[in-house]
């Protein structure tokens, strides 16, 4: 999509002329007149400008906040004004998906921007610690500029930041009085104007599509609400604003030039509900222990001057209320690892025109740009006033990470190429790119002691090879190494106190996001802590390289050639077969290791046979392992040294994948954006995207996988969606041999007990065969803790009846006994509960406050509810397991890392180890017996937990319960996985299983017929 201002721009300049007039035409808001665009005088008060630089008006003929700017315009402008003046210079970063220019624009005086990279490397110089002893600091600081970076835009469908941005830019390029002259004299300002192009564009088109001559303020109307899949997300519908530390998107390489920056400010821009006012920065709890003090003091310096910025212009706003930073993958929280002060905007929407607000204020696109551009230059305005003092507390706070790296319990990370190499050398280049310091072993392998795994915290010697990573962590990015690779990370015990109290009380979580996000875990990979820095000769890694050595085939044996081998084991592997279904080559896979030609093949090692393959064989195997970087190995016989032999019954013929994924409203965006990726930009596999909406019209005979990503509205959404028609064709389909993969809610949906596709339940709807334990608090005390009761008072307990304990539980005459989870005396409240902390995660909560942890023992769901139930209720009934076991859902993960035990034998779990790590974000839990595959299922409480928050309830509930499932249905099957397994494109260990789901289910797990 081309911008405006080069195809359209006499379309959007009459746009402009009509917005412009409606807001004059009588009745356009019915109950009150629209407020007026904002001039520039009014915008910046008191300012003067450079009347050679052209304002946005002189070179698009649109004023600040008339309408939204497309990119292109953005771009020409900014452009423009860098051409015109010294003041300013255009630095690319990256091109989007769609190939959009990703860019900052620099600002400060004439002799810094000619020489930018000169100042950015004696900055980078001045903020490290290590240079200088703390005595010298306010010295080598004095009088040096201080850095900001002002960022606009990640969400493409939060529109005003980026008018805002291009308003900004001027009033910083063109101004000629001394507020933008001390700036440029003594900030470095950079300014990043459109984070997410690729959304913005698709949102604006959708929107001026459904705009009229006359603009609508009712945020009911398409032009607010517009279609799915919006514009929130990049192309790939991911939002971008969880992509800061893992870097998944080539919008996310800004975090790596931020940091190169070292910047003591850095501003996030958003947008949030019509109804709404205008909110930022502080935060409120649960605070990250690793964020620096300073932080916090700063914030509240910050917050009073825009405050005061804003009430001059008679603006409300509030801080402290639903935002918190405790997840570190924000931008505004990311960059207060690396030292800066990280402020959040959220601006209520207009959504580029007017909007009637619930009291019956009309809000208009010009004012809400009016308040960015406000915060921004109160922003920098504080930033410049307290330059030297924030300077010093840069370099402190890292000074700070360095000691707390020296004398802390962990003094480093260390990461052997283990079991995925590839997995390891990415997470290495992940943190490098982001300004972590790693090292890598060189030379021979070395024997370390004392080095803890990070999954079960046992300390053991471990032989390191060479090639190993270190990331020590007395370095100044040593707080973003700890918060991006701890397994756990603590909150405090006020706040899990109050995360208690609102979820007993029926007032929902304070949480806004996942609690856990090791990279570690997330990758999947082998990893230990140590308390001292391992021997060894460590070397500095460089930047990394995305070059991918090319491969050869080595001659076969003799010159006989059976067939062409690899090892089934990497994601390389993996995305290799992908590669050769799709070319249409003959595959077997085995399901037993084997040994032949000298070399051992795991269980999931791949086979291509000469017979019955083009001959072009070798040509096409050859430019696949290359496209992949795996090692290909030729086979002269089929006779195996260990193991079976290659011709025999355990070398399995796989069947190409034909691929359809459910799409359209309500699927979630994001959960098909991570399937569109993994199928599209990871595996190159060719899929169609099917809109739900249209699923009767659709031929399902083309396709052998149907894949049901989580939909708004859950299983019965699905179920409404399809009706009668749509079940009973899908149905259909999976008994004559597809292979249906549901995944969160659209796992519900095919395991639903009213459909009865499945053997697998959700054990909501299977509480008289599958009750859960309950691992918590006794009934009395989360009665008293939840909602107010207003029953009357119960009568006395009763007495124990005479008989022994089994004929009184049969008999159900324990009314009055309290069950074994009762709470000890010491607990201060119902809601002093100590979340589940597992092993690997203890030593990171040492010293740490959490509550009362719970001592007594599971109990059964029955016996928990006893003592709630009426007067002469011996037993309770279906609707009282209920509610009991709605309780417990409310108390599920809210992003936790689970262990979950793999059964080896299932081809769901073919490259992987004995367990997973899970990030679970779901209080669903799906239960199952034999004949059902369990191909994964979550650990037992002991040893459940990896990191993040769990409270005791939601282990009891989950611990033994499935992750993965798989059943055949007629000559078709059903493949459940209870939460996503490409989280966000993070969890590499459960997205193996949903490959393999995909890669092997057409030709492993159905019936299919010999071909004619």
């Amino acid at each position: 999509m081309t911008g405006c201002c080069e195809r359209d721009g006499l379309r959007c300049r009459v746009f402009s002329f009509f917005v412009a007039a409606a807001l004059l035409l009588p009745g356009a808001a019915a109950a009150a007149d629209p407020p007026r665009e904002v001039a520039l005088s009014e915008l910046f008060p008191g300012a003067v400008f450079d009347p050679s630089i052209p304002t946005q008006q002189a070179a698009l003929g649109v004023t600040p906040g008339a309408r939204p700017l497309r990119h292109a315009e953005v771009k020409a402008y900014l452009e423009t004004l860098a051409a015109a003046s010294p003041r300013a210079t255009i630095l690319p970063y990256a091109q989007s998906h769609e190939g959009r220019a990703l860019y900052v624009v620099a600002i400060s005086d004439a002799a810094t921007i000619a020489d930018l990279d000169a100042f950015r490397e004696a900055h980078a110089v001045r903020m490290d610690p290590r240079r200088r002893p703390a005595a010298q600091d306010a010295q080598a600081l004095s009088g040096h500029k201080a850095v900001a970076w002002i960022a606009y835009g990640i969400h493409g469908d939060e529109l005003s930041s980026v008018d805002a941005a291009v308003a900004v830019t001027y009033r910083l390029i063109a101004g000629e009085d001394g507020l933008a002259e001390r700036i440029r004299d003594e900030l470095v300002v950079l300014i990043d104007p459109m984070e997410n192009p690729d959304g913005r564009e698709r949102f604006l088109s959708q929107i001026f599509a459904f705009q009229g001559r006359v603009p609508n303020p009712d945020t009911e109307d398409i032009s607010h609400t517009s279609v799915w899949p919006w514009g929130r997300g990049n192309h790939y519908l991911f939002d971008l604003n969880r992509d800061w530390f893992s870097l998944v998107h080539p919008e996310s390489a800004r975090s790596g030039v931020i940091a190169s920056w070292n910047p003591q400010l850095m501003v996030d821009s958003h947008e949030m509900g019509s109804d709404d006012t205008y909110l930022f920065s502080p935060a409120r709890h649960p605070f990250n222990p690793h964020k620096g003090e300073h932080v916090r003091r700063w914030w509240d310096r910050f917050a009073a001057d825009q405050g005061r910025a804003l009430d001059r212009r008679g603006y409300g706003y509030y801080t402290r209320e639903w935002n918190e930073e405790f997840f570190p993958g924000y931008g505004s929280s990311w960059a207060s690892y690396i030292g800066s002060i990280g402020i959040l905007y959220e601006m209520s929407g207009t959504e580029g025109t007017l909007v009637k607000k619930r009291e019956g204020v009309v809000r208009s696109y010009a004012q809400a740009v009016e308040h960015q551009v406000t915060s921004s230059v109160a922003n920098l305005t504080t930033l410049l006033d307290n330059r030297e003092e924030l300077l010093r507390d840069y370099v402190a706070s890292r000074r700070e990470a360095v000691e707390q790296g020296q004398r802390g319990k962990i003094r480093a990370w260390v990461l052997p190429m283990g079991r995925y190499p590839e997995r390891t050398e990415w997470l290495a280049a992940v943190l490098v790119r982001q300004g972590v310091e790693v090292l890598r072993l060189a030379g021979g392998p070395v024997e370390a002691g004392g080095l803890h795994d990070i999954r079960t915290g046992e300390a053991r010697t471990v032989s390191l090879p060479s090639q190993s990573f270190l990331i020590p962590l007395d370095q100044p990015a040593g707080r973003l190494a700890r918060v991006l690779l701890d397994p756990h990370v603590p909150m405090e015990s006020g706040f899990l106190h109050e995360q208690r109290e609102y979820i007993e009380r029926g007032k929902g979580s304070r949480l806004y996001d996942t609690t856990a996000w090791s990279l570690i875990l997330s990758f999947g990979i082998e990893a230990y802590w140590s308390g001292a820095k391992p021997p060894g000769n460590w070397k500095p890694v460089g930047p990394p390289s995305d070059t991918i050595l090319a491969q050869s085939l080595p001659p076969a044996e003799q010159g006989a050639l059976f067939a062409y081998a690899f090892d089934g084991t990497s994601d390389n592997a993996a995305f290799a077969l992908g590669d050769l279904l799709q070319r249409g080559l003959r595959v077997r896979v085995a399901d037993k290791p084997f040994r032949v030609a000298g070399r051992s093949f795991e269980r999931g090692s791949v086979l291509v046979e000469r017979e019955g393959n083009p001959a072009d064989l070798a040509d096409q195997v050859s430019w696949v392992a290359t496209r992949r970087g795996i090692e290909v190995v030729p086979i002269g016989t089929s006779r195996a040294e260990q193991g079976p032999d290659l011709g025999g019954r355990h070398f399995n013929q796989l069947v190409a994948p034909r691929v359809g994924v459910l799409t359209g409203m309500p699927i979630s965006p994001s959960a098909y954006g991570s399937i569109w990726y993994l199928l599209d930009y990871n595996m190159g596999l060719r899929f169609s995207a099917l809109d739900i909406g249209r699923f009767l019209g659709v031929d399902l005979s083309r396709y052998n996988v149907l894949v049901f990503p989580p939909s708004f509205f859950g299983a019965q959404g699905y179920k409404h969606l399809l009706g009668e028609p749509g079940l009973s064709r899908l149905e259909e389909w999976i008994g004559a041999g597809g292979t249906a993969i549901g995944i969160g809610n659209g796992a519900q949906f095919l395991a639903d007990s009213e459909l009865g596709w499945t053997a697998t339940r959700l054990r909501r709807q299977a509480l008289d065969k599958y009750p859960p334990v309950v691992w918590g608090i006794g009934p009395e005390e989360a009665e008293r803790g939840g909602r107010f009761r207003a029953a009357g008072l119960r009568p006395p307990e009763e007495p124990e009846p005479e008989g022994s304990e089994s004929e009184n539980k049969a008999a159900g005459k324990r009314k009055g006994a309290k069950p074994a989870s009762a709470a000890p005396a010491a607990r201060k409240s119902p809601y002093d509960v100590a979340p589940v902390i597992g092993p690997g995660a203890r030593p990171f909560v040492e010293g740490v406050a959490l509550g009362t942890p719970v001592t007594s023992q599971p109990v059964g769901l029955a016996e928990w509810v006893r003592p709630l139930l009426p007067p002469g209720q011996g037993e309770p009934e279906p609707g009282d397991l209920d509610r009991a076991d709605a309780r417990l859902r409310e108390l599920g993960p809210e992003g936790a890392f689970l262990r979950a035990e793999l059964d080896p034998e299932r081809w769901l779990t073919w490259g992987l180890g004995e367990s997973v790590d899970v990030l679970l974000r779901t209080s669903t839990a799906l239960v199952a017996e034999p004949p059902v595959e369990v191909a994964a299922r979550f650990a037992d409480v002991g040893s459940l937990h990896l990191g993040g928050l769990l409270w005791p309830e939601a282990a009891g509930r989950v611990a033994h319960t499935a992750y993965a499932t798989r059943e055949g249905v007629g000559r078709g099957q059903v493949i459940l996985f209870v939460d996503e397994p490409n989280f966000r494109a993070w969890t590499l260990g459960t997205r193996r299983m949903l490959v393999n789901a995909i890669l092997y289910g057409p030709g492993l797990g159905t019936e299919w017929s010999t071909p004619w």
